[in-house]
């Protein structure tokens, strides 16, 4: 079976009515469905989760490997993974819709083949909780469920807007996340992506929560690269630690030099975040907005 490695575009598919966030948008034709779509096949599980929570989850025809929420798309067909997706398999599934989302290897070399076959294809961006909640009302739009996409969005505007307002005094802790270890000892963290005016959606959610980023305050970290050293977040010197990492890797971080003097670890205020609510641009990351808006007003509290 022939794999198609595909290659992203950063674009994001926009009906006429709606709000234009992404730049790129241009590159992906609007979608309009007469019907709603039997058949939808989603790429990457922000798109998987916003289909199923728009009460579609049983006309999900196919999805890649990484995706394993909600637990009704378990069993669907597998479409492909982290190196790539096959067309072949895509179109095996007789879609009427696909959902994209640039990130990694996946669609701009997809996009035409996937059109000239006449399959509709949306391709959504989620650089910042506006743009999810906007993505959600997009996706009912295009598949005929406005009024449940209506009550999801406004739910999480709600929880969103009561997330924001902090108790008097509030004072907003110096957060860093981190997301990831890579080979050369270097870390993933959350923060403003390089060369684009919005923060990204997990850094984005930090914000939302009541935090700061306290690597954009320490500038000798460098341009805005997801990659930092660890002395980089030693001279940050952060209030709060999240991290999606393992237990294990964190400790091990811990036992480097200068770790134990950072504000942080002298004062516990590590803390883990579960990846499915912060790392994945759907509809649960509200859900992670609140657990660290939580952990933020308690630190506050204690200053």
């Amino acid at each position: 079976m022939k794999v198609l490695i595909i290659i992203i575009t950063l674009s994001m598919a926009l009906c006429h009515a709606l709000p234009a966030f992404s730049m790129m948008a241009q590159l992906s034709a609007p979608v309009t469905l007469n019907e709603k779509p039997q058949r939808i096949v989603t790429i990457f599980s922000s798109n998987t989760e916003i289909v199923a929570i728009l009460g579609l989850a049983d006309n999900i025809a196919g999805i890649d490997a990484y995706t394993y929420f909600p637990d009704e798309i378990k069993n669907k067909p597998l479409i492909g993974g982290r190196l790539g997706f096959s067309l072949e398999r895509i179109i095996e599934q007789k879609p009427d819709l696909v959902i994209m989302t640039p990130a990694r290897q996946a669609t701009h070399q997809l996009l035409t083949p996937l059109r000239k076959f006449g399959i509709p294809v949306l391709v959504l961006e989620g650089n910042s909780i506006e743009e999810i909640i906007h993505n959600i009302r997009l996706v009912a739009q295009v598949t005929k469920t406005t009024e449940k996409g209506e009550q999801v969005a406004a739910e999480m505007e709600q929880r969103l807007h009561t997330v924001q307002q902090k108790p008097a005094g509030y004072r907003a802790p110096r957060v860093i996340m981190i997301t990831g270890q890579v080979s050369n000892g270097l870390l993933l963290v959350a923060r403003p992506q390089a060369y684009k005016k919005t923060p990204g959606y997990t850094a984005d959610s930090i914000l939302k929560a009541g935090g700061t980023l306290a690597l954009e305050e320490y500038k000798q970290a460098g341009p805005a690269l997801k990659q930092v050293s660890p002395e980089a977040i030693i001279a940050a010197d952060p209030d709060i630690i999240l991290y999606t990492i393992s237990g294990d890797k964190i400790r091990d971080l811990l036992t480097l030099p200068g770790w134990s003097q950072m504000k942080a670890v002298k004062n516990n205020d590590i803390y883990p975040a579960k990846s499915a609510y912060v790392l994945i641009p759907g509809p649960r990351i509200i859900d992670g907005i609140e657990y660290m808006s939580d952990i933020f007003e308690q630190w506050s509290l204690r200053q």
